[in-house]
């Protein structure tokens, strides 16, 4: 289950998607080279998890926090993956 709802995110291009995989591995945490996948961060000291699905061809990507510790709210966690996202060159829709 969802511990947050899914957040999608525009202009999504290939070089998008390989600069967030690039911040990805800066700050700790590795996102598969696949079109959908999931992943985990820890963000001070805790685990994080997501799902994403990216559309190449729509250039856009859907991302999802399934699994969350409780003290850590959603709106944290999707302001620092939109912090994420802009950095890499991609948009909140």
């Amino acid at each position: 289950m969802a511990a947050c709802s899914t957040w999608m995110y525009r202009g999504i291009t290939s070089s998008v998607f390989r600069a967030l995989q690039q911040v990805g591995r800066r700050q700790g945490f590795s996102i598969p080279n696949a079109a959908s996948g999931k992943f985990m961060i820890t963000v001070v000291g805790m685990n994080v998890g997501f799902q994403y699905a990216w559309d190449t061809n729509a250039q856009t990507l859907l991302l999802q926090c399934d699994n969350k510790p409780m003290l850590l709210g959603c709106g944290t966690i999707k302001s620092f993956a939109d912090k994420i996202i802009a950095e890499s060159g991609g948009r909140p829709a």
